[in-house]
């Protein structure tokens, strides 16, 4: 439940990483509700309706997840040492697959895109996530320094 939350915290959060547990949590999580969607419209209106108007409760959890959806993934790529523009290759025929390969990689371990990476401008993390709460790093700068959220709720 946590990395779900954590995914849908950072809803527009491109920056940082995910691990490989909250990435697969978070889209298990996801699939769990939006079967629950399906499940409540079926039995509200006695069958599968023949347009998305008539489903409301699977139309609605599908679009409050796009972006959290399209978020995770970036940041898990990041996790993998690979930019974010490499999830266009999901509107490629078989790019999913090869996004779904990626996922399932372990994490570099590499800083380059670490949420505080020392190459960075030294400013304060702008975000609205206690630091207690988020997921996908431990929250330091690269250089061992102090943590900029610590403390911080906003």
């Amino acid at each position: 439940m946590g990395s779900y939350l954590d995914g849908m915290l950072r809803y527009f959060e491109f920056w940082g990483r995910s691990s490989r547990a909250q990435y697969f949590l978070f889209f298990l999580f996801q699939l769990l509700l939006v079967c629950a969607g399906i499940a409540i419209d079926y039995k509200m209106h006695g069958g599968f309706g023949r347009s998305l108007t008539q489903m409301p409760y699977t139309l609605f959890m599908v679009l409050i997840h796009i972006v959290p959806a399209v978020t995770v993934q970036v940041r898990r790529l990041h996790d993998i040492g690979k930019s974010g523009a490499w999830f266009l290759l999901s509107f490629v025929p078989l790019g999913s697959l090869v996004l779904l390969y990626w996922a399932f990689q372990p994490s570099d371990g590499q800083q380059d895109y670490a949420e505080n990476n020392a190459a960075r401008p030294r400013q304060r993390a702008r975000s609205t996530i206690p630091a207690g709460v988020r997921m996908g790093n431990s929250g330091r700068l690269s250089n061992g320094g102090p943590d900029l959220n610590e403390g911080r709720f906003i």
